[in-house]
């Protein structure tokens, strides 16, 4: 590994931009996943209206609100 300041300031600028990128490249696929996920809940409920019915009967008792 090279000792010299201006060898070692590239080196440093370039990992901050590689981590810049790998940080939000990151972030994009944890936001799609979340989405998607929500999607597929909903979708699940959408199909299945009387489990959608029980849980929300269980979250009711849960909370008191029966």
């Amino acid at each position: 590994m090279p000792n010299d300041p201006q060898t070692l300031i590239g080196l440093a600028v370039g990992a901050v931009i590689l981590l810049w990128l790998v940080f939000s490249v990151l972030k994009k696929l944890f936001g799609l996943a979340l989405v998607a996920g929500i999607i597929a809940v909903i979708a699940f409920f959408w199909f299945n209206p009387e489990m959608a019915g029980h849980l929300w009967a269980q979250a009711q008792m849960l909370l008191g609100m029966r």
